[in-house]
């Protein structure tokens, strides 16, 4: 195995496990510890990684945003079941907006099962999932975010404020045991912020694994929004808000 390929291996372990010990990733890469530091040295030299005692964890999890294509590798199954769920709280007619997240992403693969449905977005994807379906589509354009499908920026947020929503479903990268909702992509929370401001029902899409310390930029708290939508059962972690989370 070559150094990137072992590489990208260790990003999308420490992603989903968020830190591992040297020897966990020895065990899972059949490669030697001192291969394995040299590694971790070369990753965290790059700036991919946070060394820690005895291994090391994956930077994203605290202070930098996810590639898209992680973040479509992340929970798929989990994301499936929530985009399902989310579906039962659109009515034919509705306004929705949705945000550029993977998560969100799954939603629209469905909502052509509602009628008379407008789709406003920032997710550069949404053309590709949605041409060939009778659901009207409006998407914001702008800067694309770096290693994302999510424009941003002045325009993307301009954009927004000449709509108004029925709903808006979106999701981030970390709920706190507080009920702060953050994540690392501060230009993406700045359009969702514009996104909140113009639904009448704000959901939030959100997988369990999510759950844990807060990331840099905090979007709102569980009081600002309607709804949670998770797929198994989270609330009784969030006994102030249990009547937010949609039940099962």
């Amino acid at each position: 195995m070559s150094f990137k390929e072992r590489e990208n291996a260790i990003l999308e372990y420490l992603m989903e496990r968020r830190e591992a010990s040297v020897a966990e990733l020895c065990r899972i890469l059949f490669v030697s510890e001192p291969t394995m530091r040299r590694d971790l040295y070369a990753l965290s030299r790059a700036g991919k990684i946070l060394r820690t005692h005895g291994g090391a964890a994956y930077k994203g999890a605290r202070g930098e945003n996810l590639p898209q294509a992680f973040r479509e590798r992340e929970q798929t199954n989990a994301k499936a079941v929530i985009g399902r769920r989310a579906l039962s709280l659109i009515n034919d007619g509705d306004t929705v907006m949705v945000d550029a997240s993977s998560t969100a992403a799954e939603l629209l693969k469905l909502i052509d099962t509602r009628r008379s449905i407008v789709v406003v977005t920032n997710n550069a994807h949404a053309p590709a999932l949605l041409s060939e379906t009778a659901v009207k589509t409006f998407v914001s354009g702008g800067e694309v975010a770096q290693g994302t499908h999510a424009f941003v920026g002045g325009y993307a947020e301009d954009f927004m404020r000449a709509f108004r929503a029925d709903v808006c479903f979106f999701s981030v990268r970390r709920l706190s045991e507080d009920g702060d909702l953050s994540d690392n992509a501060i230009a993406e929370n700045a359009v969702r912020r514009v996104m909140l401001a113009r639904a009448k029902r704000k959901v939030l899409l959100l997988d369990s694994k999510k759950l844990g310390d807060a990331c840099m930029n905090t979007l709102c708290t569980l009081g600002d929004i309607d709804t949670v939508v998770s797929e198994t059962d989270i609330s009784a972690l969030f006994p102030a808000y249990k009547e937010k989370f949609l039940p099962f």
